[in-house]
């Protein structure tokens, strides 16, 4: 199953923070919006699954919008995150909470009723999946549970270098702070890219943060990882050998064409 290594055990409490959605939303939530628009209906009336949905930054925007979704995850920790963000946004859009249900579990084992218009896999949450049967049953639950004219969207990073060798790893370095006016937190972010392995294609980094509290206290909490990498050809054949096929490809979530930073495949059933 997935690594335990990407459950955000440690991380979860801070997460939002960390990723900016405490103040300015990433720019791949209007990508999603649009896509959910065109696949739902005028009436919103199809419905989502994300899976590692975390602490719903994508999920939760899409439900205020007015789409019924559910959100999958592994981590127990970031689910705690995302309900108690559900619970502070639904004063003030009423029937949120009706719109949204979550659920405990890897997305390379899951069966849920129906059939969805729309399932994501936003900001490389597909990487957390690293065994090859697990990467095989990922794709075979999506597509088990894809609407016949719904589609998938999975986004994973495009490696710098064919092949990525040990000239990634790294040692620890500031990646940048964060200090986040609603809560009084600050946060010092490092990076350290501890091993891969070229051969499975998968990396071993960690994130470390040093957090100081609003009370003045510090804490240090560190994230360890394990995340497959694809090239390009590598992803769309395995999208393609669980009966599913690319119709959109685009390198960030401007619609550039392929190519860029990321990988995001726009997919469908085959026929």
């Amino acid at each position: 199953m997935t690594n335990d290594r990407n459950t955000y055990r440690e991380t979860a409490i801070i997460y939002d923070i960390i990723h900016g959605a405490t103040k300015q939303p990433m720019s791949d939530i209007p990508f999603y919006r649009e896509y959910a628009e065109a696949v739902c209906g005028g009436e919103k009336s199809g419905e989502i699954l994300e899976i590692g949905c975390g602490t719903g930054r994508v999920a939760l925007s899409l439900a205020k919008d007015g789409f019924s979704l559910t959100g999958l995850d592994l981590s127990q920790q970031m689910l705690d995150v995302f309900k108690q963000n559900l619970a502070n946004e639904t004063p003030s859009h009423p029937g949120l909470d009706d719109r949204v249900k979550l659920v405990h579990s890897s997305m390379a084992d899951f069966s849920l009723s129906g059939k969805f218009s729309l399932i994501t896999s936003p900001f490389r949450a597909f990487q957390s999946v690293t065994a090859q049967k697990d990467i095989e049953n990922t794709l075979i639950c999506v597509r088990n549970h894809l609407a016949d004219d719904g589609i998938f969207i999975v986004n994973v990073f495009n490696p710098y270098a064919d092949p990525l060798d040990e000239s990634w790893c790294s040692t620890e370095t500031v990646t940048g702070e964060t200090f986040d006016e609603q809560t009084g937190i600050r946060v010092i972010h490092y990076e350290c890219r501890e091993k891969i392995d070229p051969t499975n294609q998968i990396i071993y980094p960690y994130l470390a943060y040093d957090v100081t509290w609003p009370d003045g206290r510090t804490q240090r909490l560190v994230e360890h990882l394990q995340l497959k990498y694809y090239y390009r050809h590598q992803l769309q054949a395995e999208v393609e050998n669980a009966g599913l096929e690319v119709v959109e490809e685009y390198s960030w979530y401007d619609k550039t064409p392929s190519g860029g930073r990321e990988i995001i495949m726009i997919c469908r059933r085959k026929e």
